[in-house]
């Protein structure tokens, strides 16, 4: 069996069980025959979404080019890319590192909650005017009491709600399907359905989902009116799953007091983009996720795949 995969990815996966021949891919050159493959996250370094380094393309129009492929492993949690959409339809097994990235992400996300809530962004803008701005009335909101819904119990939405109990929120958690035990510091773990109840009386709205007919467009201009004066979002799932336009007027309006986005539907977001200068927003390029463990976890993943794919196992994050 042969695997194309990059050399840093081999050398975090190796040793390779035996009978498995590694088929190293280089930028520029044509690769061999290969049965299996393993993208991974240094391909596309420098790369976005919409603008993949050269890497990242090669290694798919390989997978695209190779009618031998059987199974793909990713180093992302997301596979809503249409090489993997079109590999699918093929027939070829996808697997994602669905987790690798969770605590990053979360962390994020959660670090981006406290400097909302604290003003931060305020702070940072009277350092870089050299400005001494003491603290006036009204004070900001205490955070502890709020309530935050978290759109998606994966890996991040489960650490995003976790780490928000733990600062003091209430938390309550939405997915594809409900779940009697809620997971730990959530009180609910509910529906995407559910979501239009939940929002009038939460102050915190948290994206974590991934993208798919269910979840597309579900923060849409509807949902963002429903949420109180003053709520905040908190983007880190996939662009589309928020109306862009709809957040932005809100945030520009004042119904919406702060944001965090960090995922758009245009990557890399343009010069000219209006998020750049929308008011209390934190603004990152994709970035929420990466960690330096991030690479070694993801490799993880894969080689517990692969072991479970040469035993006829059932494959971790098959999608």
């Amino acid at each position: 069996m042969r695997l194309l995969i990059s050399e840093p990815a081999l050398a975090l996966a190796s040793p390779l069980p035996a009978g498995v021949t590694p088929v190293v891919f280089r930028v520029g050159e044509t690769p061999g025959p290969f049965d299996i493959a393993f993208v991974s996250r240094d391909l596309n370094m420098g790369g976005a979404r919409d603008t993949p380094a050269p890497g990242f393309a090669g290694f798919v129009a390989a997978l695209a080019a190779e009618p031998g492929l059987q199974w793909l492993h990713v180093n992302s949690a997301g596979v809503d890319r249409p090489q993997y959409k079109a590999l699918m339809a093929r027939g070829v097994r996808v697997t994602t590192s669905a987790g690798a990235n969770a605590l990053g992400v979360a962390q994020s996300a959660v670090g981006c909650v406290m400097m909302l809530s604290r003003g931060f962004l305020g702070w940072m803008d009277a350092q870089s005017k050299r400005e001494w701005r003491p603290v006036t009335m009204p004070f900001p909101p205490d955070l502890q009491g709020q309530t935050a819904t978290v759109v998606g119990l994966g890996p991040v939405g489960n650490e995003v709600g976790r780490l928000l109990a733990a600062i003091g929120l209430k938390v309550h958690g939405l997915s594809r399907n409900a779940r009697d035990v809620p997971p730990p510091g959530f009180l609910s773990a509910g529906r995407y359905a559910d979501l239009a109840a939940l929002l009038p009386g939460t102050d915190w709205l948290c994206l974590c989902c991934p993208i798919s007919d269910i979840t597309r467009n579900l923060a849409s201009a509807e949902a963002i009116a429903a949420l109180p004066k003053g709520a905040h979002i908190i983007n880190v799932a996939r662009g589309g799953v928020m109306d862009e336009a709809a957040a932005l007027a809100a945030l520009h309006s004042g119904h919406l007091r702060g944001a965090y986005v960090d995922v758009f539907e245009l990557e890399p977001l343009p010069p000219q983009s209006p998020w750049w200068d929308a008011p209390n927003t934190l603004v990152s390029p994709h970035a929420a996720g990466p960690a330096a463990g991030n690479l070694a976890r993801a490799a993880d993943y894969f080689r517990r795949n692969l072991d479970r794919y040469l035993a006829g196992e059932t494959l971790i994050n098959q999608v």
